[in-house]
């Protein structure tokens, strides 16, 4: 657990420093077990609906707000609020997804690439 915080402050301080816009991020393995989450999100009600945007949904409720998808790929998956209230940001890794909110004003495109970078570091770590 400890590996993995570290890996999410590191991904954060490279986030930050890249502009990347991002505010929340979470590590789920395919079991949907939450191996970590930042502390200002919390998503063990969500899991499922998690899950079930990898397997090809295409909206997501989170936190009280509707995300659609937007983009989808087998690396990775952008869904975004309607009413301008941010993004949400899927990288499946070997093992789990890489989860993230970005604000509104993030670009989503380098925002999941910067997230698959970091997903292919976790798979099969989890």
């Amino acid at each position: 657990m400890a590996e993995i915080k570290n890996f999410v402050d590191d991904m954060g301080i490279a986030a930050f420093e890249a502009n990347i816009k991002i505010a929340g991020i979470a590590v789920i393995s395919d079991s949907g077990i939450i191996v970590f989450q930042t502390d200002n999100w919390d998503l063990k009600n969500e899991i499922d609906d998690i899950l079930n945007i990898i397997k090809g949904s295409t909206s997501i409720d989170l936190n009280g707000a509707t995300f659609s998808v937007i983009s989808a790929a087998s690396d990775g998956v952008i869904a975004t609020n309607e009413s301008g209230m941010g993004h949400v940001l899927f990288a499946p890794f070997q093992g789990g997804v890489l989860v993230s909110y970005a604000m509104a004003q993030a670009d989503t495109s380098i925002a999941l690439n910067f997230l698959k970078g970091y997903a292919m570091r976790l798979s099969g770590k989890i």
